[in-house]
């Protein structure tokens, strides 16, 4: 069916539109790289840091791999309370959450197409996981004074995995229109909005172990 000028020059409008967004949320195949990749890194994290658990539940007084000082150390963290925020330890909120994640990648890589309401579903956790993060980046920070190796590759991960997923669902309109032009205005600013979340976690972190080292 040939086309009317009109629609040529709406299709030329939107992958105009299209070529000006970052090259991970683009598409849905795009932003499936960012999905396999970061979950995986986080994935990969998760199923260490179990390892480093069970590793604690069978030998209490051995060192662990993620050990590497004071500062630095898993063992306070899986102990205290923000280790099972939900009445069971964290790891399995990491495994089940990446595993899921890397699925919904690869599914997209496989042809899969998911409606609206499954990009809503994963926005809201998305959400959850941002807030889980930035709870236990202050909790470490604050309370422990502890830094766990495994668990600041999870954040590593966590931070550009929300920051894509949710432009991509932004400017894509699974949130709605007005969500949507939101989105094309945060779009360009993706990767500077990686990086000062990198930041101001370093901030959080660097004040609250501060008086640690000014002892």
């Amino acid at each position: 069916m040939a086309s009317s000028p009109e629609m040529t020059e709406a299709i030329a409008d939107e992958q105009g539109g299209a070529s000006r967004l970052p090259w991970l949320v683009r598409t849905p195949r795009n932003v499936a790289w960012a999905l396999v990749v970061f979950g995986g890194v986080g994935l990969l994290a998760s199923f260490f840091l179990t390892v480093e658990y069970i590793h604690k539940l069978q030998a209490p007084n051995e060192a662990l791999v993620c050990d590497l000082s004071i500062f630095v150390t898993c063992g306070p963290a899986m102990q205290s309370s923000a280790g099972a925020i939900l009445g069971f330890p964290n790891i399995i909120i990491g495994l089940v959450t990446f595993a899921v994640t890397v699925a919904i990648g690869a599914g997209i890589f496989a042809g899969a197409s998911y409606r609206r309401w499954f990009w809503v579903a994963f926005q809201v956790g998305l959400v959850g996981a941002a807030a889980l993060v930035s709870y236990l980046q202050w909790y470490s920070a604050f309370e422990l004074a502890r830094l766990c190796l495994w668990c600041m590759i999870i954040w590593a991960a966590t931070i550009p995995l929300v920051a894509t997923g949710t432009i991509f669902n932004l400017v894509h309109g699974h949130l709605g229109a007005g969500a949507r032009r939101v989105g094309e205005k945060l779009a360009p600013f993706l990767v500077t909005i990686i990086i000062v979340w990198y930041l101001v976690v370093v901030a959080v972190v660097f004040a609250g172990l501060l008086p640690y080292f000014a002892i």
